[in-house]
């Protein structure tokens, strides 16, 4: 529980009376974002921006999951190709690598290309 700032004790958990609080009773509770009761303005304003849609919020997180998937399936497409390869022609390390820098580079492409759709209006 909250302690007292003055004392050890807990005054509501050891049935005490609490202190007057300048009128305010012991079910009023004050939120941080409660207009002010003597001139009934808010005090924090946390943005003065419209809130977006939920068509384009959700047209925004479905395009943020396509570019993650995109990005990690392009590296790991190309993984398996230069796997292959190395299979084949018998180059040990350099298909995985070819495979691995290639499928970056793709990712990087098109993770951009989706993440400059998110901030289209």
């Amino acid at each position: 529980m909250i302690k007292n700032f003055l004392g050890d004790e807990d005054p509501v958990s050891e049935g005490k009376n609490l202190p007057d609080r300048g009128g305010a009773s012991e079910e009023q509770v004050f939120s941080l974002f409660d207009p002010d009761p003597v001139t009934e303005k808010e005090e924090f304003v946390i943005s003065m921006a419209a809130p977006e849609s939920f068509a384009d919020t959700t047209r925004k997180s479905g395009l943020a999951w396509s570019a993650g998937i995109v990005f990690f399936a392009s590296i790991t497409f190309m993984l398996i190709l230069g796997w292959g390869a190395d299979l084949l022609l018998g180059s040990s390390p350099w298909g995985l690598v070819g495979g691995i820098v290639l499928g970056s580079l793709i990712g990087f492409i098109q993770f951009f290309r989706l993440t400059s759709q998110i901030f289209k209006k």
